[in-house]
């Protein structure tokens, strides 16, 4: 029986790395069994969600090819590749900028001119409204004081809910203390300024469900937990401690960082559990599958994107795919054979 293919994709910085090589290797195993080099998992997917890192990652996915706007216009190794050819240009700073906000207290860390003509680079002028599938990212509007979701679906019914892409992948990504707050417009002209969707949804699989709730995809109207295949990829799960005895000690400039960490990852793991219990409930336990690698030797970071620590974030994807071939090879199949029922 047909479900609705759902893949919803965690914060997470530069460790964005994670779920995008695990989804690159996922596409490439749909085209081995498919024989079909041009597969492309957006085909296979009926809705994305992304917060920050993962909106990136899912704005990727879904952008059409201007020569064929009914295609994709990158693999998922092309996506992937964004990080590992861009990441030490997006996370750097000049010499002049680290002293004028004294290292990251009195300013953001990051000056974000090099993540605006990156994201400029990959997503040119193609609006929310021109995204292959139906899609939600995450953003805190700091001026109203609520969450943003940037939806497909309304981008399509009034242009003053459509945004540039590029923008909404800045927006999304605005991790506070890192980068400053976007201040992006809507085509209909209106402002706002944003900041990073982690700060409530590091994890949008709730925010993915109770949105595709509300939708129709083909003959499933309103789909319940029992009609949806849902993918929920994490960004490494992060276990560095703080023990007492030093953290019993911190003020506030100690706590910044650490804090951000803690309630990113907190959010994560309190929402699958949610939803390890919704779809329990349903009786539909086996299609809640929830993929978060070990760092092993990849540190926490979100903005160490040297060399090194970028290819040990591949490498602990890598290394995740090739010790649960089941999981991953259940992903795979049930993703094939959704579409072949659709």
């Amino acid at each position: 029986m047909k479900q609705v293919a759902i893949i919803s994709i965690d914060g997470g910085g530069i460790r964005g790395i994670i779920p995008g090589t695990i989804l690159q290797m996922i596409e490439e195993k749909i085209q081995e069994k498919t024989s079909n080099p041009q597969a492309r998992l957006v085909d296979y997917v009926d809705f994305v969600a992304g917060t920050s890192t993962g909106g990136i990652l899912g704005c990727g996915m879904l952008l059409p090819d201007p020569m064929s706007p009914d295609r994709p216009k990158f693999s998922m190794e092309e996506v992937v590749n964004l990080y590992h050819e861009n990441g030490g240009t997006i996370f750097s700073k000049s010499l002049g900028h680290r002293f004028k906000s004294l290292f990251g207290v009195r300013e953001e860390k990051y000056p974000n001119t090099n993540l605006k003509k990156v994201l400029n680079e990959y997503f040119g002028e193609t609006y929310l409204s021109e995204m292959l599938r139906p899609c939600l990212f995450t953003a805190y509007d700091i001026e109203s004081r609520k969450a943003t979701f940037f939806k497909w679906g309304k981008a399509c019914d009034d242009i003053s809910h459509d945004f540039y892409i590029r923008d909404v992948a800045q927006a999304t990504a605005a991790a506070p203390t890192y980068f400053e707050a976007a201040l992006i417009k809507s085509r209909f002209g209106s402002e706002y300024p944003l900041i990073d969707g982690g700060v409530f949804a590091n994890n949008p699989s709730m925010c993915a469900y109770a949105e595709v709730r509300k939708c129709v995809f083909d003959t499933i109207e309103n789909p319940t937990s029992k009609d949806m295949l849902m993918i929920s990829l994490g960004t490494g799960s992060v276990k560095q401690s703080f023990p007492h005895k030093r953290a019993k000690n911190f003020g506030l400039v100690q706590w910044i960082r650490p804090l951000i960490d803690i309630m990113m990852s907190g959010n994560s793991e309190t929402v699958s559990h949610q939803l390890e219990w919704l779809f329990d409930a349903g009786k539909n336990q086996e299609s809640y599958i929830r993929l978060e690698p070990e760092l092993h030797d990849a540190k926490p970071d979100m903005d160490d994107a040297s060399t090194s620590n970028m290819n040990a974030l591949r490498d602990a994807a890598i290394k995740f795919v090739k010790d649960n071939p089941e999981k991953i090879n259940n992903v795979v199949d049930r993703l094939i054979s959704n579409r072949i029922d659709s």
